[in-house]
């Protein structure tokens, strides 16, 4: 799975490059409150004025903009995981991508879907895998799985949860 989670202290991550920007904005306004213009150009403001702007307003946006993307995707793995239809796969083969998020690789696992009306699927599907799992991970592995029912590429793999045979 591979939903974002905020984790609760972290508030720095997020204070310290907003608080190097702000600051960094009001110098450059004082600077220019204090007569530093740029020569006339085609721009339609003066320069320095909007790097000012710019530095103070972008990065909040920006950042809200983000947490929004990354808070609408998790919403959509969490009505997945409660509406979706529980299904078991057999991992059939994994390669790397090339991309990691915090030290955690994407792998594209190919898989076989068992259906729950008996029949089988051979699907591609992307997720981010901590390293412990990585490890673990082999091909005919069977894993669980949870599937959309109106499109069965959408699912959600739980690549930490194995199946194993006294199951």
């Amino acid at each position: 799975m591979s939903a974002w989670r905020y984790i609760p202290g972290r508030w720095w991550i997020f204070a310290i490059p907003h608080t190097v920007f702000l600051i960094v904005g009001i110098v450059i306004l004082l600077a220019y409150a204090n007569g530093l213009r740029t020569p006339d150009t085609w721009f339609p403001m003066d320069e320095v004025l909007f790097l000012g702007i710019t530095f103070i307003v972008f990065p909040p946006l920006f950042t809200a903009a983000l947490l929004l993307k990354l808070r609408r995707g998790n919403i959509r793995e969490e009505t997945l995981l409660r509406d979706g239809i529980p299904v078991e796969v057999v991992l059939l083969s994994m390669t790397e991508t090339g991309t990691t998020v915090n030290n955690a690789p994407e792998i594209e696992m190919e898989l076989s879907l068992n259906l729950p009306d008996g029949g089988t699927r051979v699907v591609r599907h992307r997720c981010f895998v901590s390293l412990l799992d990585l490890a673990r991970l082999s091909p005919g592995d069977r894993l669980q799985a949870t599937v959309d029912p109106d499109d069965p590429d959408r699912m959600v793999v739980m690549t930490s949860k194995l199946i194993r045979e006294s199951d």
